[in-house]
């Protein structure tokens, strides 16, 4: 009789420690919400030890989808793509433990592509290329570590090429053009990197 109730005894505790460790999976590998201050939906996703893990997507505050991908131990990985308010792909590329890398793709709220380029940890290299919202090409750039190293063309919609600017061996000025060729903005250029005035 005492060997009975000993066996009930250890089966009633395995099925505490079974319900106690699954309660704590449960727990630690719960569903994320965040919200607007408004209260619409602004993030859902996994959560294993306070970090985000899986499959998350964001919202903006009008409902619609604003980004989906993964996480890893709380970083961006794999695949993200990135949307307009209009529910048009903006940006598609990949991400490594948080930092964009490999080719990346940009498109304008009408679905035509807007730009191309490649990233290195989170830091443009090589030829950039940006199109206007005819579909025709802007400009192309050449980067080097997140460093602008040479700006190769501009053009405005029409393909009339436009001025650079005083460019030259990472240092001097860029010019930045509407579709129309009208002069939106001078940046300055010290050593690759962008100077603020």
């Amino acid at each position: 009789m005492a060997n009975i109730m000993t066996k009930a005894i250890k089966r009633k505790l395995m099925n505490k420690k079974i319900i106690i460790f699954i309660t704590l999976l449960t727990l630690s590998c719960g569903t994320k919400k965040e919200f607007y201050e408004s209260g619409t939906l602004k993030a859902k996703g996994k959560v294993a030890n306070d970090l985000k893990t899986g499959m998350w997507k964001q919202y903006y505050e009008c409902g619609e989808i604003f980004q989906i991908g993964k996480y890893l131990n709380g970083k961006e990985t794999g695949e993200w793509k990135i949307f307009h308010e209009n529910g048009q792909l903006r940006q598609i590329g990949k991400f490594n433990n948080g930092k964009q890398t490999g080719e990346w793709n940009f498109y304008h709220p009408n679905g035509k592509r807007e730009g191309i380029g490649t990233l290195i940890d989170g830091k443009r290299n090589g030829i950039w290329k940006w199109y206007h919202t005819n579909g025709s090409i802007y400009t192309e750039r050449e980067w080097d570590n997140e460093r602008l190293v040479k700006i190769i063309s501009c053009y405005d919609g029409q393909g009339n090429e436009l001025d650079k600017g005083t460019f030259k061996n990472g240092n001097g000025t860029m010019k930045v053009y509407d579709i129309d060729g009208n002069l939106l903005e001078t940046y300055n250029y010290k050593n690759g990197k962008y100077v603020k005035e």
